[in-house]
């Protein structure tokens, strides 16, 4: 459809006459006007709805239909605005009929031409006509449905549409997945499945067979397995269902069944992951196994099905499953779904995977020219993931070439040892990182210098922790870090409290003291926050006498009263700043347009005083309550945006420093479309007020040095003055 020439007609008005017309037709929710127009060579159904609001009839949107599709404008705002629902969600009807409320058509003959659109529509599509389905007293059920019909012939048009390009993408993606490396089936056998083979036995016929070495034994009747002439040793091997014996042949314990018992639960479930690639992009495969031992103890059977695909590019990686396909019954490849789409509870072990086994043979052939060719993607197996092959999660493979695309540093960790910093960086919180870059360097991208990563290189194998102490110090000498690096931190960073410590005194008088004064090591937290109130109320930090109290449990009470009256103090004069400042800005920027605007319903102010900003935080349940010592200091501006007819209730709340850094409503959500466009206003006008004060203030720094210098020449300083 043609947006353009569509949005260029004129906005429909209601005449005398259809303004009148709620007065006569009770239970009127939409007025609806009908007209049929050539538009850029297509037939055209056009459909203006004006919404009756108790008083008058006001527009509300407008519906376009032609023979292959639909769309709709708002006509509640000044620019254009589409939408792309349904009448019957736009106008409401698809819920409920409140109290009947109904579709009127403005004429007959206007009815008529809305019946004759669709007639067509169906004739040239080769549709039936939609049975009668809801029968409202009142309600133009007539009108509803042969809307109703055309748009969800339409949507359905969409939706198969939009999944035959869906399938045609995904397709392409697995046409890149070819057959599995030949000794796979010899991997699933004696790898994936190792661990799981029984001992059948059976009493009656004296005999026992062992599904892991393939060999068959006697069963003595005292129950004993006894494979040729070896002698019977004890009732370590006596066979009963369920209970773990030694083999006699290969020596492996393994678990008796009886072949007289049930086997219906004789089955077990293994995954494996298999690595593959396809010119530059990494092919990563999820294979799930059932080894079934209930048709055949002797010869279970093997099924493999593929289950999971990732393809990793350059770019970004693509998850794919294998099942329903969308809400069809159709099965096939398609996106991933979380293991949530199964229902509430937690899937089983055959749709999704706890643990798989990841084949290892090919792996440094399978990343071989891709994009994946330097991420050590080896190392990170051998020796980051605990149990190597055998994946704890599933997904570690992928997890890994996720977070390499993103951090292609963790090459140069692994390359040089750094296995425990490359684990904390993958599978830490974000907050309890390092500051770690992508460097050119290994130096570079740790963020120290030369001489403490010889520390991290000495301690051959560094931890989290290692980094983290070496980074925070300025200086360290070697032996302080690694006192440090053994010191405990029970969950909180120690480390930085001794740090900042050992600025006034050294680690060695430090850990004197706390080994005399007893804390333990809960209460070495509470000693350094004693030392920083002490830093921040001015004491002497070089006073022994200070730092390293008699009675730190007395001192440290003591100095908490203290450090509280400071800080309400510090509090009380950062609102009194702060309301010093509105109030002063208030009564400068009183005629300033852009500091009162207003525009599409909504106002901005500033805030009246810092018990109003207290006041927004709580009310929208965000921080900005905290920003009363940047405002304080200058570092800052903050707003607040109000519906008119609720200038005292908080809405959105919005900083300025420079630039818009943030706008935020209830509970921190983002801008609305609505917000944005008053947001981005208001940007325009104070950015362009901002450069006019810019300027001017340029102007006065050019006349005031262009006066002194005038001066300086009428009266240059002593030893200065020009002779001759």
């Amino acid at each position: 459809m043609d947006k353009k020439q569509l949005s260029a007609l004129p906005r429909p008005i209601l005449t005398k006459q259809q303004r009148e017309m709620p007065l006569l037709v009770s239970h009127m929710s939409y007025l609806i006007t009908v007209s049929r127009e050539d538009i850029a060579g297509k037939d055209t159904l056009i459909m203006n709805f004006f919404r009756w609001k108790g008083e008058k009839l006001e527009p509300e949107f407008r519906t376009f239909c032609q023979m292959d599709d639909y769309i709709s404008q708002d006509l509640t705002v000044k620019n254009t605005k589409w939408r792309s629902g349904a009448v019957n969600y736009l106008a409401g009807y698809i819920y409920y009929h409140e109290d009947q409320r109904n579709l009127v058509i403005s004429s007959l003959e206007e009815r008529n031409t809305l019946l004759q659109f669709f007639k067509d529509f169906r004739k040239l599509h080769r549709l039936k006509k939609s049975k009668a389905g809801r029968q409202k007293t009142d309600v133009d059920t007539e009108i509803e449905e042969n809307i109703d019909h055309y748009q969800n012939t339409i949507k359905d048009w969409r939706l198969k549409e939009r999944r035959r390009k869906l399938k045609q993408a995904i397709d392409l993606d697995m046409d890149k997945f070819g057959t599995v490396p030949k000794g796979y089936g010899k991997f699933i056998r004696d790898t994936v499945f190792s661990e799981d083979h029984y001992i059948f036995y059976s009493r009656k016929e004296k005999r026992a067979y062992c599904t892991s070495c393939g060999k068959e034994f006697m069963v003595t009747p005292g129950g004993h397995l006894k494979y040729g002439k070896a002698p019977v040793r004890d009732n370590a091997d006596k066979v009963k269902h369920n209970k773990s014996v030694p083999c006699p042949h290969c020596k492996k314990s393994l678990t008796c069944k009886s072949e007289g018992m049930g086997r219906q639960q004789l089955y077990t479930v293994r995954w494996s992951v298999l690595l593959q690639n396809h010119g530059e992009e990494v092919l990563v495969r999820y294979l799930f196994h059932i080894k079934d031992f209930r048709k055949n103890l002797r010869r279970p059977q093997i099924k493999t099905t593929e289950l999971y695909r990732t393809v990793h590019s350059a770019d970004g990686s693509k998850d794919y499953m294998w099942g329903r396909f969308k809400s069809t019954y159709e099965k096939r490849w398609g996106k991933y779904r979380t293991r949530w789409a199964y229902g509430w509870g937690c899937p089983s072990e055959e749709l999704s995977p706890s643990k798989a086994i990841l084949y290892r043979a090919n792996l440094e052939e399978a990343i071989a020219g891709t994009c994946m060719k330097y991420s050590a993607v080896d190392l990170y197996v051998d020796k980051v993931i605990d149990n190597g092959t055998h994946l704890k999660n599933p997904w570690y493979i992928d997890w890994y070439f996720n977070a390499y695309r993103e951090r292609p540093y963790l090459e140069q960790l692994l390359k040089i040892g750094f296995y425990n910093i490359v684990k904390g960086i993958l599978w830490e919180n974000d907050y309890n990182l390092p500051n770690v870059i992508n460097g050119k360097t290994v130096i570079e991208t740790l963020g120290i210098d030369r001489i403490k990563f010889k520390m991290l290189v000495q301690k051959k194998d560094p931890s989290m922790k290692d980094l983290k102490i070496l980074q925070y110090a300025n200086k360290i000498k070697e032996t302080d870090f690694m006192v440090l690096s053994n010191t405990p931190d029970i969950g909180v960073s120690l480390y930085k409290g001794y740090i900042n410590l050992m600025k006034f005194s050294s680690l060695h008088k430090i850990n004197k003291y706390l080994q005399k004064a007893k804390l333990s090591e809960g209460k070495v937290n509470d000693y350094f926050d004693y030392i920083e109130w002490l830093e921040a109320l001015g004491y002497d930090m070089r006073n022994e006498f200070n730092i390293y109290p008699k009675d730190f449990q007395r001192s440290h009470d003591e100095k908490y009263k203290e450090y509280q009256a400071y800080q309400n103090k510090k509090k009380r004069e950062e609102m009194r700043r702060f309301n010093q400042i509105i109030k002063q800005m208030k009564k400068e920027k009183a005629e300033i347009p852009v500091f009162n605007m207003s525009y599409n319903g909504m106002l901005l102010r500033l805030p009246e005083n810092s018990t109003e900003l207290k006041r927004e935080g709580q009310a929208l349940h965000h921080c900005v309550g905290s920003y009363i010592e940047k405002v304080g200091k200058g570092e800052t501006l903050i707003f607040f945006i109000r519906r008119k007819e609720k200038p005292e209730k908080p809405y959105y709340t919005l900083e300025w420093k420079g630039k818009v850094v943030q706008c935020r409503g209830m509970n921190n959500c983002a801008m609305t479309q609505e917000i944005k466009e008053f947001v981005d206003l208001f940007s325009k006008e104070m950015g362009a007020y901002e450069k006019k004060l810019r300027r001017e203030q340029i102007r006065k720094d050019r006349t005031w040095k262009g006066k002194e210098f005038t001066a300086y020449e009428k009266d240059p300083p002593n030893g200065m003055r020009r002779t001759g």
